[in-house]
């Protein structure tokens, strides 16, 4: 059988083209096929790094697993994620480096950089001021290697980040004061995906008029390929299709209109308010799918999705209908109120869920001998560990996926008190792409990938 390229589409009548998500059929490098080769598994999969962020701290005592490195418990926050125990590595215990601005803007600028902050503008809660960071974030280092073949090197989304550009609702970096902007539209980010390969207005145009779907116009070429596919390809080709026509229905596309997942949307005239804040789930569900079908039609490889921003004041409701606060207003309250650490601890907890969302939406997809998320190295931060005192040591984070490099269904609890670096952790993520750099971030808070990581 004839190997299928990567750039495939199925192509109809007036332009009208279907993308294609990562089939078998399409193979896998022979430069990677038992060899280490940059961005694949040993077994010629594609590898793929994810940031996923939220704001404002934790709460330590309901967030840290007790019980041992492999015979731990499930946290009170965490226990949304026990259905993915095999592949996850909950890390507690590291110093989050960073240097220069208030707490929020170091956390912001140092936590994927592992860099101090340069001069500059930025009011800081201090009322000093700061700039962005003084080097490359993680994801972005890890993009220039394992995603210049595809459309998009890296794809950034967004939930309520806020309008205007500053350190605390930027985490991505270029270089040094090169920021990239989150999207915080999912109608935006879905056009910015798929619009290279719509139909022309004309062609869309006549196949509503004719009752027509995309699907319908290459049915002939789509029944072709279906013929070739073994069972995994067919049902990983009919999950991407629904996938595809669930995901329009909530941006409000208009009925038989583009249904493929590289074709440009027709918008229907009721929108999602993106930055109201009764919307804040429904628009992050929609980033969470739109970054799986981007993973899965192979048009990047990194992605990321911050909910809100540092400092971000989201009320919360759908976590606990009493909570009348926003998030980092309650962040700043002591430990001594109960009723502020409980909605604390049950906005943790609905962001947990969330997470258990998208490893769903990864674990549902089959590669290889495993699944996407067994593919994928996806990193749950936050710019602190504590809101209250904006303490950035004894930090608490999730990794999940393992990309087949770190090892996992563990939780490791590291002796802060030791200054166990976070570049150290960073440097892990850029060797687990199989990435060789020895250092990241400052060089002088760098030692070395993390122990007891791999």
């Amino acid at each position: 059988m004839k190997q299928l390229s990567r750039r495939t589409l199925l192509r109809g009548a007036g332009g009208v083209a279907l993308g294609l998500p990562f089939l078998e059929i399409m193979g896998r490098p022979k430069q990677a096929l038992g060899q280490a080769m940059p961005g694949y598994t040993a077994a010629g999969m594609p590898k793929r790094f994810i940031v996923w962020f939220t704001p404002n701290g934790t709460i330590p005592s309901a967030w840290t697993p007790p019980g041992g490195e492999t015979d731990f418990e499930f946290s009170r926050i965490l226990k949304p994620l026990e259905p993915y125990r095999k592949k996850l590595l909950i890390i507690d215990g590291v110093d989050q480096t960073g240097e220069g601005g208030d707490g929020h803007q170091n956390g912001m600028q140092g936590m994927l950089t592992g860099q101090t902050l340069n001069p500059g503008a930025f009011k800081g809660g201090d009322g000093g001021t700061a700039g962005w960071a003084n080097g490359i974030s993680v994801d972005q280092r890890i993009a220039q290697v394992i995603g210049t073949q595809n459309k998009l090197k890296s794809l950034e989304l967004g939930v309520q980040t806020g309008g205007n550009e500053d350190n605390w609702n930027r985490m991505s970096l270029l270089g040094p004061d090169q920021p990239v902007p989150p999207e915080n539209s999912p109608f935006k980010a879905y056009e910015r995906l798929f619009k290279d390969f719509a139909a022309t207005p004309d062609a869309a145009a006549k196949a509503i008029e004719r009752g027509k779907t995309v699907l319908d116009a290459v049915s002939v070429n789509f029944k072709a390929l279906q013929a070739k596919l073994g069972a995994e390809d067919k049902a990983r080709l009919d999950k991407h299709l629904q996938a595809i026509t669930e995901i329009e229905g909530r941006l409000g596309l208009k009925p038989k209109a583009a249904l493929d997942s590289c074709a440009a949307p027709v918008l229907g005239a009721n929108t999602l308010a993106v930055t109201k804040n009764e919307n804040f789930p429904a628009v992050g569900k929609l980033h969470m799918d739109l970054l799986t079908m981007a993973l899965a039609c192979d048009l990047t490889r990194v992605g990321s999705i911050m909910w809100n921003r540092s400092v971000g004041g989201a009320t919360h409701t759908w976590a606990d209908p009493t909570i009348v606060r926003g998030h980092h207003d309650m962040s700043h309250d002591g430990d001594t109120l109960p009723e502020t650490v409980e909605w604390l601890t049950k906005i943790n907890i609905w962001y947990a869920e969330q997470f258990a969302y998208l490893l769903k939406n990864l674990d549902s997809i089959p590669e290889g001998d495993g699944t996407m998320l067994d593919n994928t190295v996806i990193f749950w931060c936050n710019e602190l560990a504590k809101g209250n005192s904006h303490s950035r040591n004894d930090s608490h984070y999730v990794v999940a996926g393992g990309a087949g490099y770190f090892r996992m269904g563990r939780s490791i609890k590291f002796p802060y008190k030791d200054t166990v670096r976070s570049n150290n952790l960073l440097l892990s993520f850029v060797n687990s792409m199989g990435i060789e750099d020895t250092t990241f971030g400052k060089a002088d808070w760098c030692t070395g990938p993390l122990a007891g990581m791999t």
